[in-house]
């Protein structure tokens, strides 16, 4: 397993994520990649029943209350997702997503 580099800026619960053991709500991130820890079993796991176990839907995120934005360690930077020919990129700039549809949408009628 690798260290993390990041982690989502809102905590695991946010997105529906539970242990996958015990199936408890007393999550953290975990250090390792992929990964949530869950207190009360005291133990790394992969998790169950959140927003990451499909398709995620980037920009309907923020009407559904969360927050894709990450938390960089290296240097304590919060970068937020933009999409960028069908690619999910991220940057220190926070988007507007409306602008970034309608432009889109724009250039898609030319």
């Amino acid at each position: 397993m690798k260290h993390r580099k990041w982690i989502y800026v809102q905590k695991p619960q946010e997105y529906g994520a539970k242990c996958d053991k015990c199936g408890g709500p007393n999550i953290e991130w975990s250090e390792w990649e992929r990964m949530i820890w869950r207190y009360d079993c005291q133990v790394d796991t992969e998790g169950r029943e959140s927003i990451f176990d499909g398709p995620i839907p980037v920009m309907a995120t923020e009407l559904l209350g969360m927050s894709l934005a990450r938390l960089y360690f290296k240097d304590n930077t919060i970068r937020y997702p933009h999409l960028r020919k069908h690619k999910t990129i991220y940057t220190k700039v926070k988007p507007d997503y409306m602008a970034e549809y309608k432009l889109r949408e724009k250039n898609e009628h030319i």
